[in-house]
């Protein structure tokens, strides 16, 4: 039994081995292994390639020496290999041994991004970066390198201020922080930090890089706090052992019109107006209602009827009326067409040559700019010359070289006098929009200004006052920069670099006897009214030198290491030369131009001159890189400044940064995932940059001035000695750096081979020693002082796409699609030992403005919010409870809120029609603690927060698409929008053109508030209907005053009334004047044509593309304005963005252009 059972369980055995030994014979018949390498096509192995048996999950990555290997299905046919910036590659399996070679995608070939002091592979990035390749600039007809940035990078705000040649560029790097500091990024151009792009010519531009976290910045130290802008300029870089040349030339022409106009009342709502102003001011003196209407009519009837003054004095109103309502007497002249309706005509023409090979190369470029832009004597011209050159005389040497002239010419005083130091009074949109909507000559040229100057806006219609203020202003910009690089040792580059620019920009103003500056200033011995002339004569100079010794080494081709220090030493100077003539008679035969050649004509001259406190600056700095197999990054910056900004105490800042990276896609346990993801990394940074951007002339002045005295010198000329301030300003030797540490968490992300790539990106950034004046209790007004913070938070989202892509030589065709959004809000953190700032935009004078300081800055709030009132539609007869005819008196209902009996906002003001302002909740009623009733009177405390001009969303988006084949060309079009969310725009415009005051009660205003719109006291005939409805009452009250106040309120429901009546004693900021910045506009379309190069061969042509491109065709928006993309007043105080007040208008226009390549 025993012996039975033993051959059984032996037998049993048996068979088991058997088939186990059958199943792995089986299994191994089933598969087969497959090695090889992997290399690029200069033989160099390439490490973590994908390598994946097609239509599986199969798969492996190369080692440190590209190698592979893989067992496969037996029934496998092809691998597939890939990396991210080559082109996949399949293979068949032919036998156990499989060498693949990849090479460079164009569509994803690694992009070099510049960084401080040294480049990277954009696939490398470690911080937060952005970047404009040439290719997107190629196709773009843009005049400055500040519109090529608009809508293409997140988190990159670039806001055209208004619509003028010379307009302000406001480019704001994740928000800005510094509450009374410039907020403008650090611009780099081929290395050398410079004060502004919108001098350099696109044509001439290779990529643009932003540095926009810390980790980037901080190699830049005290410069880097609001971003950094790298532009680096193109070269010719050949390999080639012959010598190469090329030569192209791009450029246009386009004419352009303004886009949109302010809609006014005509000359019989124009009249009417000014009759019910003057009726309602002189109400109980009937004689001075005729007065008061007559001294500006008169003089109308004289220059167009010739009427004797006695007649003026009788005709009846609706006579008036009547005959201003005949268009054929008194027709409407568009005042806004006559200033700003011509057709302006722009050019744009770019030369380059270039050339060179593998020892040196050169690019040689001229670029010219015209604009006659649309406002009457408003134009601008712009020449650049540059040369880039690049020279290795021997083995591991290379010499650089780059100088650039620029010279800019800006004719014409703008459409804003207040930015060029002139008045509210002098802006020509302004004019343009409330001069009386007839010819009116109120004075003759040989007199001075009175009291109705400001009444009337100005004495004199547009065009002459426009003709009459010449403004000449001339930039001159010199910028030369060289270096010298030497490889030793394999592993080390040092680098010296030097470099100079030098700017001078002289300004001529010429103000004729009609403008307002000429008729209200005077000087000893000079009347006013007379002509004047101002010279200033600016200059400013920067020297640098710049050395850095660099050590690269890669170990084991798996660790990658690179160290970096240097020292940096700039000096920068500026003077500030200003010349003043008065009392020109302007009876010489010249030319606005020509008479700055005899400045000694004046009968009074003065110079002032400024050279401004020394700015030097030196710096050290340093830089580590360390990267694990392209998969782990590690890089950490430190840079100290020491600045003559601030006292030797405080002169030394310290910047440190961190940043490191994981790039996850390239892990093992990704790689099932690599047939649709080509790239994920994750990044972290944390940094510290500075800002030491602050007036040198504040700082080292025991006291400022804001007065001076005349010291006659014999012959008319004179000095200037400050001998007392209004304002004295006391040193502060502890005063130091603002300094901005920023946090960023991002992401890189690619799929399908980088079809579709992009970056998401949260940042913090947190602003400390904020410099705000403090008012002091002493004999000192106030003293700079570090105190306060802010905070900045940010969401960046970017996505580009290529949707289609197909090449061949009979037919290609492609289309792409990239966006880009931001989110960014600030907030104030803490203001030392105020919990509160003002700051006013200054454009309007006490006596004719309730709010001089519109915008309020607290702690927990946002930069930008503005402080005024409410509205609740406008007061209506049934609001009120009694009328007294002889003295127009109206009683206020029980329970309507009122106006305080004293100050602008007085009882007087009080009628049907007026404005009502919400009583806001400031009384505790109850006990409770909380506030749940008004007080029934409106006052300052009814002042509250009535928007914010910042916007929440900004970012824009691109079409590019093209088609094309070798015998018919090649089409392409591209799309360019860009867009803002969620701000108000303060429409001061708006305020002053709604608005008629005891200031402004002879100007034209918009047609919103016409007859048909606003609620009035009168009918079309010109007569006042509570005089007529009241029937000869002596007092309406009760059932007497609800009869006659329903008949006044519908007469005014009858005619569709919707508006406030226009008439108030001030200008006073309400939320009606807060309107919605929210648009998308089409920034730019463009449609291109390229010749088949078989055409162009005979002639030695490389290509030649026309085009024709449309610039601002729509801007979809709500607001009210001539434009939403509007900022007017922060360039002098960052606390007041978001203004439009008399803003150039912007223009839409085509362009005709053409590239040539030879």
């Amino acid at each position: 039994m025993k012996k039975t059972l033993k051959n059984r369980f032996s037998i049993k055995n048996m068979l088991l081995v058997c088939f186990c030994l059958m199943t792995a014979f089986a299994v191994n018949a089933q598969t087969k292994s497959i090695s090889g390498v992997v290399r690029d096509v200069n033989g160099e192995t390439i490490i973590s390639a994908s390598v994946l048996v097609k239509g599986t999950t199969i798969g492996t990555v190369t080692d440190f020496d590209g190698a592979y290997k893989l067992d496969v299905p037996a029934d496998a046919k092809t691998l597939v290999f890939s990396y991210i910036g080559m082109r996949t590659e399949e293979m068949p399996i032919t036998g156990s041994v499989i060498n693949v070679t990849l090479k460079e995608d164009a569509q994803v070939i690694e992009e070099v991004v510049v960084t401080g002091y040294g480049t990277t592979n954009k696939r490398d990035l470690v911080t937060a970066v952005a970047s404009v390749s040439a290719d997107q600039l190629k196709d773009l007809p843009v005049a400055s390198a500040s519109e090529a940035l608009q809508g293409k990078l997140a988190g990159v705000s670039v806001t055209t201020t208004e619509g003028s040649p010379d307009a302000d560029v406001k480019i704001r790097v994740r928000g800005g922080t510094s509450l009374t500091q410039s907020n403008d990024p650090l611009y780099i151009v081929d290395g050398f930090p410079v004060s502004s792009i919108s001098d350099i010519a696109p044509s001439d531009i290779a990529s643009m890089d932003v540095l926009k976290d810390a980790a980037a910045t901080a190699i830049y130290g005290a410069q880097g706090a609001n971003g950094v802008i790298i532009i680096t300029t193109k070269d010719s870089d050949s390999d080639s052992d012959k010598m190469t040349f090329d030569v192209s030339y791009s450029g246009y022409v386009g004419w352009k019109k303004i886009a949109k106009k302010y809609d006014v009342m005509d000359v019989w709502d124009f009249t009417l107006m000014q009759y019910e102003y003057a009726y309602l001011k002189n109400i109980t003196e009937k004689s001075a209602i005729r007065s008061d209407f007559n001294a500006y009519f008169d003089k109308l009837y004289h220059n167009t009827k010739y009427l004797e003054e006695s007649q003026v004095e009788t005709m009846p109103i609706s006579e008036i009326l009547t005959e201003f309502a005949d268009p054929a007497q008194h027709p409407f002249i568009d005042w806004q067409d006559a200033t700003f309706g011509r057709t302006g005509f722009n050019s744009n023409h770019s030369v380059s040559v270039s050339g060179g090979n593998k020892n040196g190369n050169f690019t040689l470029s001229y670029n010219r700019i015209d604009d006659k832009a649309i406002m009457e004597q408003s134009n601008y011209a712009r020449n650049n010359l540059s040369l880039k050159a690049k020279f290795k005389p021997f083995k591991n040497f290379t010499l650089g070289f780059t100088a650039r002239y620029t010279n800019t010419s800006v004719l014409g005083a703008g459409s804003n006098a207040i930015k060029d130091a002139g008045t509210a009074t002098e802006s020509r949109l302004r004019n343009a929009v409330v001069y009386a909507p007839v010819n009116l000559q109120m004075k003759g040229a040989d007199s001075s200004g009175d009291d109705e100057d400001e009444t009337f806006g100005s004495l004199y219609d547009p065009i002459t006052t426009i003709r009459d203020n010449y403004k000449l202003k001339q930039d001159d910009k010199w910028t030369m920069n060289g270096y010298v690089s030497y490889k030793f040792a394999k592993h080390f580059t040092v680098k010296v670099e030097a470099g100079y620019d030098s700017r001078n920009i002289e300004t001529n103003r010429y103000y004729g006897p009609t403008t307002y500056f000429a008729r209200n200033t005077g000087r000893p011995g000079v009347a006013m009214g007379t002509a004047q002339v101002q010279v200033l004569d600016e200059t400013e100079s920067r020297l640098r030198n710049a050395n850095t010794i660099e050590w690269k080494r890669k170990f084991n081709k798996t660790h990658q290491v690179s160290v970096l220090l240097g020292e940096e030493t700039i000096i920068r100077k500026s003077e500030t030369k200003t010349l003043y003539g008065f009392g020109y008679k302007g009876n010489y035969d010249m030319t606005r131009g020509e008479i700055f050649n005899y400045l000694g004509q004046a009968s009074y001259s003065e110079i002032q001159n400024y050279i401004a406190p020394k700015d030097n600056q030196l710096s050290f700095f340093g830089r580590a890189n360390y990267d694990y197999l392209g998969r782990y990054y590690i890089t950490a910056t430190f840079r100290a400044d020491a600045s003559t900004r601030f006292e030797n105490q405080n002169q030394w800042g310290y910047f440190p940064s961190v940043a490191a990276a994981w790039r996850l896609s390239d892990e093992s346990w990704m790689q099932g995932a690599s047939d649709w993801l080509s790239n994920l990394k994750l990044r972290f940074s944390y940094g510290m940059a500075g800002n030491n951007n602050v007036d040198l002339g504040y700082l080292h002045a025991d006291f400022l001035s804001q007065q001076m005295t005349y010291i006659d010198m014999g012959n008319g000329a004179s000095n200037i000695l400050v001998v007392g301030g209004s304002e004295k300003i006391a040193q502060n030797p502890n005063l130091k750096w603002e300094t901005t540490i920023t946090r960023d968490l991002g992401i890189d992300y690619g799929f399908f081979n980088e079809r579709l790539t992009g970056a998401i990106d949260l940042y913090w950034n947190n602003t400390r020693d904020l410099i705000i004046k403090q008012t002091l209790p002493s004999r000192y007004n106030a003293q700079y002082q570090n105190i306060g913070s802010t905070e900045n938070k940010g969401v960046e989202f970017s996505l580009k796409g290529v949707i289609l892509d197909h090449k061949s030589k009979s037919l290609s065709y492609g289309l792409s699609v990239d966006g880009n959004i931001a989110y960014n809000r600030n907030k104030v953190i803490d203001l030392g030992n105020v919990t509160s700032l003002q700051a006013q935009t200054s454009c309007f004078g006490s006596s004719e403005y309730l709010t001089l300081a519109e915008f309020l800055v607290e702690e927990g709030q946002p930069i930008g919010n503005v402080y005024g009132y409410e509205t609740d539609g406008y007061y209506t007869a049934a609001d009120f409870q009694s009328y007294m005819p002889s003295t127009d008196a109206w009683g206020i209902g029980n329970d309507v809120p009122a106006y305080a009996t004293e100050g602008f906002l007085s009882t007087k003001h009080m009628r049907p029609g007026a404005v009502k302002f919400k009583d806001q909740l400031t009384e505790d009623t109850d006990g409770d603690g909380v506030l749940d009733a008004g007080d029934g009177i409106i006052d300052e405390k009814d002042k509250v927060i009535i928007g914010n001009t910042v916007p929440v969303l900004t970012g824009g988006f691109n079409i590019a698409a093209q088609i094309g084949g070798n015998k018919w060309g090649r089409f392409d079009l591209s799309a360019n929008f860009t867009f803002a969310w969620g701000n108000k725009i303060l429409n001061l415009s708006n305020m002053e053109y709604t608005t008629l005051t005891e200031k402004s009660k002879m100007r034209n205003l918009a047609s919103s508030v016409n007859f048909a719109n606003r609620y009035s006291l009168f009918d079309k005939e010109g007569n006042y209907l509570p005089v007529a409805l009241a029937a000869g009452q002596a007092f309406l009250y009760g059932d007497s005053y609800t009869t006659f106040s329903q008949a006044l309120d519908q007469a005014n429901v009858d005619k569709g009334a919707n508006q406030a009546s226009p008439i108030m004693s001030h200008y006073i900021v309400t939320d009606k004047h807060m309107e919605d910045g929210s648009f998308l506009r089409l920034q730019n379309l463009t449609i291109g044509y390229t010749l088949p190069k078989v055409w162009l061969d005979k002639a030695h042509i490389e290509q030649i593309r026309v085009f024709v491109q449309g610039t601002n065709l729509f801007c979809a928006t709500k607001y009210s304005g001539l434009d939403p993309e509007v900022d007017t007043r922060s360039s002098k105080n960052p606390l007041t963005p978001g203004v439009d007040f008399s803003a150039y208008p912007k223009s839409r226009g085509i362009n005709v252009g053409l590239n040539i390549q030879f």
